[in-house]
């Protein structure tokens, strides 16, 4: 059977009404229980937009990180809901940082908005979202690399990925499975070039003996 159609609510309007108050602070547990049903697909939208922009919220890229590995593994196993470890569902953010972080990505959100509407609906289906777990996994763990500006591309693979869940769009996961190839193809490269750098630095330094008669 189909799923139920889209709720009216937007993300958008979600993330305005959990910004509106002036002091305070925003659980993830209260964020989870805001989205309800399409939690899994906002949740990819909230944690991957911070690391697409950077430095909007400081210090939190690694649990950031975590997060979206952790609930990429969930998507893989399909689970029904999210389920995050208690000590981290009460993680906080600041009202005046989250306002920050909507402020700053509203009107771009809302412009993709009108943009999204169910289509191909098959690429979003139950069975599909294993496989866009196994992609945000992926792109979860090159989120997680070490590597200044690096997760940019991956991060925003994920954030297209949870659009096409919040919206059942299906050219947007199209969108998301091109982003994440590049990002693969990119990461390749650089681990290619890095391999081989250090190959030659250690021949120079002659710490690895070379082949020959």
């Amino acid at each position: 059977m189909d799923r139920p159609r889209r709720p009216t609510e937007r993300l958008s309007e979600i993330l305005d009404a959990l910004a509106a108050p002036e002091s305070g602070s925003v659980s993830l547990a209260t964020v989870v229980a805001a989205v309800g049903e399409r939690s899994f697909g906002a949740l990819l939208v909230l944690l991957g937009i911070p690391n697409v922009l950077a430095g909007v919220i400081p210090g939190l890229s690694i649990v950031l990180g975590f997060l979206l590995t952790l609930l990429s593994l969930q998507l893989v196993v399909a689970a029904r809901k999210p389920w995050l470890p208690a000590r981290l569902a009460r993680l906080e953010i600041r009202r005046k940082d989250l306002r920050r972080l909507v402020e700053r990505i509203r009107p771009h959100l809302r412009r993709l908005e009108r943009g999204l509407r169910p289509r191909l609906l098959m690429l979003t289906a139950r069975w599909a979202e294993r496989l866009i777990g196994v992609a945000c996994l992926v792109l979860s763990i090159l989120v997680l690399l070490p590597i200044p500006f690096a997760n940019l591309l991956p991060a925003v693979g994920i954030v297209l990925f949870g659009f096409a869940m919040l919206e059942r769009d299906g050219l947007v996961a199209i969108a998301a499975v091109a982003v994440s190839a590049v990002s693969l193809l990119l990461f390749g490269g650089v681990a290619f070039a890095f391999t081989t750098a250090a190959g030659h630095a250690f021949r120079q330094l002659g710490l690895v003996g070379s082949t020959g008669g």
